[in-house]
């Protein structure tokens, strides 16, 4: 009589953790209204800004608010675009954004990250101000 096999236990799951990368340089500038002049510097040590209109309502708070510098009124969303870096070039992507993002009044593609250089003038909605690097 043959020796039963004993029964195959499966696999426990894997978890596979996403790649860790070495943190990021971070992005050093500051945004200027144009027409008041206004300067909104970065925040000190992020990798990402995104800019938008705060919405305590929706708990929406950017780390760059337009809000007080015509954002309601220019067409400016909650979670207009974000400013991020690689390697050492900084970038600008709209998040999809209602009235969109213009840099040097080129309309950008939605979720296509765009370069940024100091002097460039970028636009959301009708607000309109200029990048400038640290």
């Amino acid at each position: 009589m043959p020796t039963p096999t004993p029964p195959v236990q499966p696999l426990p799951a894997t978890v596979v953790s996403p790649p860790t990368h070495p943190p990021g340089i971070a992005i050093q500038g500051r945004l200027v209204v144009q027409g008041s002049n206004a300067t909104l510097p970065f925040p000190p040590g992020k990798t990402e800004i995104v800019i938008g209109r705060e919405d305590p309502v929706s708990n929406v708070f950017p780390e760059i608010d337009l809000t007080d510098h015509g954002g309601d009124e220019g067409g400016v969303s909650r979670r207009h675009s974000r400013i991020f870096i690689q390697g050492t070039q900084v970038f600008i992507e709209d998040l999809n954004s209602t009235n969109y993002t213009y840099v040097n009044q080129q309309r950008l593609t939605p979720g296509q990250p765009h370069p940024l250089n100091s002097g460039d003038e970028v636009r959301f909605g009708r607000v309109k101000l200029s990048f400038y690097a640290a």
